[in-house]
């Protein structure tokens, strides 16, 4: 009767003790399993504060790019991982950085792929095979689709900063394991604070680029050239360093002829020209507002004169790309100086380069020359013995000046006597207003020109009694163009193009033929506005009687600020009236007694 007894009792017994052995079997388990968890979530918790102060201590993207790769490789179950950056440009996410070298990152996601639009607007990650049973997915076209498969893509999270989607990370399993609810926890921290420190290094980058670009051409700025000029000038001592100067002629003029803005298409043409040509093998600056610096490291002269050949070549040609043909042909005056043969200092090879430029504008302007000592001596030479005589200068032109008046006066008479009335009153006005000599001869050059164009034009038209026809009108505004092409042809008086193509525009822009308005038109042609206007007021034409002195300047004083420039205007009625001129003879009396 006991054996049964005793079996039952060593049953129970086995039975406790291997209830006893399982549960600190699950309690050792349980314990092991939540230590490598939470020493895992420690590892991260870790790895994440290191990375945060790793990417606050810098401000370049590339850094921050490499070190949020590195946490989350180390930290998660990641196997490829991929960061895309949004291009300025076209709005597209670039693939930028890779944890793998040889990882592709020629890809792109558009703005409209259904995940970049999904991450635009949730701020939780994206787990690709859930996002395949969306109707989202389904909208994706099959490349965007099979982009995805080829490069493993399993897991997106946003690099916002704000509203705004600056960024993509994209990562994919490491083929053995996905990344569990903690790992995309990990990636959803990274990625957040790596949004916040790349936008932080991008402004400090602009604000780095904008502090040593020029704002208009988007080169190098004139202070941080020089940095550079001085430490590629110490980097070079051993071998060769080549300066180009490119210095625009007469640009002042083309402004004056088709405004600022035209001015600044034109500049940034030109830059865009220069940096193409020189590329990664050298520098390009803007040195000053109308010239053109470029520094070539390994460069000798004769590389230098090539390169330069070539940029000024297409800088001629600039204006075939126009589709307006009347634009004045840009040139340069382009000056070489290299080291070491011709300058023992960086500031020397500068002046130099200055220099050869300055050569070749006394000798014509748009050439090449390159800096050599005998230059330099040449130049002390002429400015020691030579001395400026700009009377002498204009007498020169005279003559053509005549001859250009003289077929307009074959064909219309009174253009002739009225060139030289709005000549009188314009160059007594521009004393009044305290001009220059210089200045005051050009405006009376223009004066003289300034309706040569009018040869061009119908003599039943310039003759003709009674008001014109919309269709005459039209045809006799283009005597101010046809005057410009006339003139252009003559690079001996192209200063006084702007006084010529603006003597119809108007203070108020409604005029012709560019409708410019205020002190965007040049004063020499604010001045002839006046004198012009004065003198067809007071001329007798076949097509009016002449108008009283009085009517006309009350005339000029009602169209102040509308026609004319309100204060020329009022200068030139008071020196009327204090009797400082006169009223000239009439070009129609002076055509009678002429005949």
């Amino acid at each position: 009767m006991l054996l049964p007894a005793a079996s039952e009792y060593h049953v129970l017994i086995f039975s406790f003790v291997f209830l006893i052995s399982a549960w600190l079997v699950t309690v050792l388990w349980k314990c092991l399993m939540n230590n490598v968890f939470i020493k895992k979530e420690i590892q991260q918790s870790q790895e994440l504060k290191d990375f945060s102060q790793s990417v606050s201590r810098t401000l370049r993207v590339g850094e921050i790019l490499r070190n949020t790769v590195n946490v989350l490789k180390e930290t998660t179950n990641a196997g490829r991982i991929y960061i895309c950056l949004r291009d300025k440009k076209s709005g597209e996410y670039q693939a930028v950085y890779s944890n793998r070298p040889l990882n592709d990152l020629t890809f792109s996601l558009k703005a409209d792929n259904p995940v970049v639009t999904w991450l635009t607007r949730n701020e939780d990650c994206v787990v690709i095979r859930d996002f395949r049973s969306s109707t989202a997915y389904k909208s994706m076209w099959e490349s965007e689709k099979h982009m995805f498969s080829e490069l493993g893509i399993e897991y997106c999270a946003g690099l916002r900063q704000n509203d705004d989607l600056a960024g993509i990370i994209a990562i994919s399993g490491d083929g053995h394991r996905n990344l569990n609810h903690n790992d995309l926890a990990m990636l959803s921290s990274v990625s957040s604070v790596a949004s916040i420190a790349i936008k932080n290094a991008r402004l400090y980058e602009a604000a780095w680029t904008e502090a040593r670009t020029d704002e208009l051409t988007g080169l190098l700025n004139r202070k941080y050239f020089y940095e550079i000029l001085d430490e590629e000038y110490e980097k070079n001592k051993e071998g060769s360093l080549a300066l180009i100067l490119f210095n625009i002629d007469d640009f002042k003029l083309y402004n004056q002829l088709y405004g600022n803005q035209q001015g600044d298409v034109a500049l940034r043409k030109v830059a865009d020209i220069i940096q193409a040509s020189v590329g990664e093998q050298g520098y390009v600056a803007r040195h000053s507002a109308k010239e053109f610096a470029v520094l070539m490291p390994n460069y000798d002269i004769f590389s230098a004169r090539n390169l330069a050949e070539s940029i000024q070549k297409q800088i001629l040609h600039m204006r075939n790309d126009s589709a307006d043909y009347k634009l004045k042909i840009l040139t340069v005056s382009v000056g070489i100086s290299a080291a070491p043969y011709a300058a023992r200092s960086a500031k020397e090879l500068l002046d130099n380069a200055d220099l050869a430029v300055y050569h070749v504008k006394r000798s014509g302007k748009n050439g090449i020359e390159i800096f050599d000592t005998m230059l330099k001596e040449s130049l002390d030479e002429e400015n020691a013995g030579k001395k400026s005589d700009h009377e002498h200068i204009y007498q020169s032109y005279e003559s053509t000046i005549y001859a250009l008046t003289a077929a307009i006066d074959t064909k219309d008479h009174y253009t002739f006597g009225h060139s030289n009335n709005v000549a009188y009153y314009a160059t007594s006005l521009a004393k009044a207003l305290n001009y220059t000599t210089e200045m005051v001869e050009i405006i009376r050059q223009a004066a003289l020109l300034h309706d040569v164009g009018k040869i061009g034009i119908p003599e039943h038209i310039l003759n003709k009694e009674g008001k014109l026809t919309d269709e005459e009108y039209e045809i006799m505004k283009g005597h101010v163009e046809a005057s410009i092409g006339i003139i252009r042809h003559l690079p001996s008086l192209d200063y006084v193009i702007p006084a010529v193509i603006g003597h119809h525009e108007r203070y108020d822009g409604n005029g012709y033929p560019r409708r410019i308005a205020g002190e965007d038109i040049p004063a020499s042609a604010r001045i002839l506005c006046i004198a012009d206007s004065f003198d067809a007021m007071t001329s007798k034409r076949c097509y009016k009687e002449l108008m009283p002195v009085e009517k006309a300047l009350r005339i000029i004083r009602e169209e102040e600020g509308k026609q004319f420039d309100p204060d020329m205007a009022e200068v030139f009625i008071h020196i009327f009236r204090e009797g400082k001129i006169h009223l000239a003879e009439p070009a129609e009396l002076k055509r009678e007694e002429k005949a």
